[in-house]
């Protein structure tokens, strides 16, 4: 069977001040666990050399909560060089984002490899805020599997052991690949190491009296590990915050926190050795010791009252409707032995040291008060609590007469001790109480009647009611956990029946709902967490009873807090389930948020405004109907405006203001362009006329020129210094070529003329080529093509030449029409025969 495997760290490429290697072969709550250097270079490597050679079977590894590496390989070997080790896998990390760096993850491996070294890669780190140095830590590992010889003792490290107490139990469980849960890691990380060795020993007596078929004893020590777990937890989170005041230097808080760790402790021991558990843990404690001494029979007057107050007294006989389970830690049964005047058992009452940080856990001896022996109603549940102190001192104070004919009813049914823990102003016992109810519900027979079953549900959830709007957070989450069994499990388990259903969150959910309205924000959280939980219980979803009473309007003087834990709650069904008639329709959600749209509080009203568009998703214009008309006078309001514009956005279209917007921007661009449009042509004709002015200056042009200048070899006759109704480059004539309008023909209608699309300039046909190469603002972009002598684009001339589907010019017989590409007759009528056809 695969046990805790022992090992030592041999070797590491690096680790930080105070956080070596070697403590990873520590493991207890309080290891600092090991961190690479800063600023380290990754990846970085451990070397672990196992007591002896193992069949390894499970690798755990528990990552620090912000240095967390993105990925570790795992390798196991015969020998530390490094062709002796053989790659096993990797795991990856998560970020830990979700947590808010707040807690560790735990990565289980389950492998199955001989060796005796492992070899861990460890990759760089994941990059978050709090991790300043990019460093990687990991706060303990743990290697379980079976030795292939015998079993080596466990090196001690400490007073302690990776192994504490060398714990194996292979001859008690015939499982081969059992893996005891003493073994696995978080056992040991989350447990005090004391108590983590008597659960280990109680273990082993617990299995032997299983194979010597003696189940009461078994059952005795099943339930001392259970309970003695939540001892080890409570034991380590006293370590931890004493630890951290000492490390603050709040010196006061620390020795309040040593001095609750202790008298913590000596009450377990007192219970241990009240059910004669303390020889069977194999305790060899100072406390037993104390234990024993103080237990001697005294001669003491006080002691003879208190033991005449708490003598065991025969149990009464329970009311009807009363539920009893067995009595816990009960080695043997054995009549109460009444105390001889002559001969008085003294019973133990540890001191106590009150400090305001002990106040809550302080116990109220309230039973002294009375001077005459008094008779203690023995309660239904006998059970082990190191919270509850025997004698004097663990009792709750006594009910007044108001509160016991208020609970009278669950006082038949639960007995006047537990709810005078319910009552009591204590809040541990107040926990206690409820946790008792827990453990009632849920060890239920199925063979007891549904009457009295009835009876329970409905006295449990009276406490539950009184419970939620307790200020204690311990007490309310306990009611909310009694509730959950409730719901989810008890009636379905007895088939009770929906009308009890309804009755508990009926009476639960208004409480709820107003604890969910509290300042305390873990309270609030926590309430509006379980509403939304109990609307996914079977029973509880199928009847709607959250929806019905979650969406009655809320009122406008309705607290701020309370009415926007209202909203938020509705919120979170109709995300969950979305329209589920009768309760969550259009009608309802529509009515609840238009009424939370007019409340003061602006997150309220945006809360609100988030159901609407939820509906608006789901069900589309029947929300619309439900609120005021999309006109400019409703959008004046700015609320219904970013409303209405949600719309839009879900629907896909813009938004009025985004219209307006685009409206507005696509105007300014026309107009932009227009105007360019008009600068454009205004350069163009004053060119123009330029042109024909020199023109009509120059006698004549020589024969064969090509330029973007108009030809003057005929010039136009001129008349009182005016010339012809006639184009000087085409020839053609038109009563409307005045000035102007001869510009407006050489711009767009002169078939001889061409408006460059580069730099929009005016040429001729004829000249376009040269134009391009030794005019135009972009004449550098084009090339002269060797063969047809046209301006190509220099990224496209290679290939224009290599394809030689050009027809190739002719200079000096032939001109060429960039327009065709075409070889034309030289001469200007030429051209304005092949241009104007």
């Amino acid at each position: 069977m695969p046990n805790k495997v022992g090992y030592s760290i041999v070797g590491s490429t690096g680790e930080a001040e105070g956080y070596g290697a070697r403590n990873l072969e520590h493991q207890n709550p309080t290891v600092p666990g090991w961190q690479t250097p800063r600023f380290c270079v990754y990846p970085q490597e451990l070397i672990i050399r196992m007591n002896e050679r193992t069949n390894v079977k499970k690798l755990q590894l528990l990552a620090h909560q912000f240095m967390i590496p993105s990925k570790i390989e795992f390798f196991v070997g015969t020998n530390e060089s490094a062709d002796s080790f053989k790659r096993l896998g990797y795991i990856y990390l998560s970020n830990n984002e979700k947590t808010g760096f707040k807690s560790r993850e735990l990565k289980s491996v389950h492998v199955d490899a001989d060796g005796e070294y492992l070899r861990l890669v460890v990759h760089k780190n994941h990059m978050n805020k709090f991790n300043l140095y990019n460093q990687v830590g990991i706060m303990a590992f743990n290697v379980i599997g079976d030795t292939l010889s015998k079993r080596h003792p466990l090196k001690t490290i400490d007073g302690g052991s990776t192994n504490a107490f060398n714990y194996t139990n292979d001859a008690l469980i015939n499982k081969p690949d059992y893996i005891s849960p003493m073994d696995d890691l978080a056992f040991d990380m989350y447990q005090d190491p004391e108590v983590a060795g008597i659960i280990r020993r109680l273990d082993i007596k617990k299995q032997k009296a299983v194979i010597a078929e003696n189940f009461d004893v078994a059952k005795r020590m099943k339930q001392a590990i259970a309970d003695l777990q939540k001892v080890g937890e409570k034991l380590a989170r006293y370590e931890l915050d004493k630890r951290r005041a000492v490390e603050h230097e709040d010196y006061d808080l620390a020795k309040s926190k040593k001095s609750q760790m202790d008298e913590y402790r000596l009450k377990v021991y007192q219970q241990l050795q009240k059910y004669n558990l303390l020889e069977d843990a194999g305790i060899s404690h100072p406390a037993s010791q104390r234990i024993k001494i103080v237990l001697e029979p005294q001669a003491s007057p006080r002691r003879a009252v208190e033991e005449d107050i708490v003598s065991p007294r025969p149990p009464t006989t329970p009311p009807p409707h009363r539920m009893q389970s067995p009595p816990r830690f009960v080695p043997r049964e054995e009549p109460p032995i009444s105390p001889k005047p002559d001969q008085e058992q003294v019973l133990y009452s540890p001191p106590v040291r009150h400090s305001p940080v002990t106040y809550d856990e302080k116990v109220i001896p309230a039973l002294n008060k009375h001077k005459g022996p008094i008779t203690v109603v023995a309660s239904p549940r006998q059970e082990f609590s190191p919270d509850k102190p025997s004698g004097t001192t663990g009792e709750p104070e006594a009910m007044s007469e108001k509160s016991i004919r208020e609970a009278s009813s669950v006082i038949d049914v639960f007995g006047l001790p537990l709810v005078s823990g319910a009552y009591s102003k204590t809040w541990s016992f107040r926990e206690d109480a409820l946790l008792a109810v827990y453990k009632l519900l849920s060890e239920a027979p199925e063979s007891v009647s549904k009457d009295e079953l009835k009876a329970n549900t409905r006295a449990a959830v009276f406490l539950i009611r009184r419970a939620i709007k307790d200020k204690v957070h311990a007490v309310f989450h306990a009611s909310l956990k009694l509730l959950e069994l409730i719901l989810v499990d008890f009636i379905p388990k007895h088939k009770l029946g929906k009308s009890e259903i309804v009755f508990a969150v009926s009476r639960t959910l208004p409480n709820l709902f107003q604890k969910s309205g509290e300042t305390a924000a873990r309270s609030r959280n926590a309430a509006i967490e379980f509403i939304h939980r109990m609307s996914e219980f079977a029973m509880v979803h199928q009847l709607q009873l959250i929806p019905q009473q979650a969406t009655p309007p809320i009122k406008r003087d309705m607290a701020m807090r309370l009415a926007l834990s209202r909203v938020e709650i509705l919120e979170g069904l109709f995300n969950k389930f979305g329209l589920e008639p009768p309760g969550l329709t259009v009608e309802t959600g529509m009515k609840f948020a238009s009424q939370a749209l007019s409340h003061s509080s602006g997150s309220i009203r945006d809360a609100a405004t988030r159901i609407i568009f939820q509906l608006y998703k789901i069900a589309g214009n029947a929300v619309k109907s439900y609120l005021p008309p999309d006109d400019n006078s409703t959008r004046k309001n700015p609320l219904y405006r970013n409303i209405f514009d949600g719309f839009d956005r879900i629907s896909g279209r813009l938004t009025q203001s985004e219209r307006k917007a685009q409206e507005v921007a696509k105007s300014a661009e026309n107009e932009k362009k227009k105007k360019q449009e008009i600068e454009e042509l205004q350069a163009q004709v004053n060119q123009l006329r330029a042109m024909n002015n020199k023109a009509s200056n120059e006698p004549q042009v020589p024969p064969g020129k090509k330029s973007r200048k108009p030809p003057t070899k005929n010039p136009p006759p001129v008349v009182q210094g005016k010339t012809l109704d006639m184009c000087i480059f085409c020839g053609e004539k038109d009563d409307s070529f005045t000035e102007e309008g001869l510009d407006l023909h050489y711009w767009k209608n002169c078939p001889m003329l061409k408006r460059c699309e580069h730099c929009k300039q005016v040429v001729e046909v004829a000249g376009y080529c040269g134009h391009l190469l030794t005019e135009c603002d972009k004449k550098d972009e084009f090339g002269e093509c060797p063969r047809c002598k046209e301006a190509i684009l220099k990224s496209e001339l290679d290939k224009h030449v290599a394809d030689k589907r050009c027809t190739a010019a002719k200079p000096g017989s032939m001109d060429h029409c960039p327009l065709c590409h075409k070889n034309i007759a030289l001469g200007e009528e030429s051209w304005k025969a092949h241009l104007m056809g």
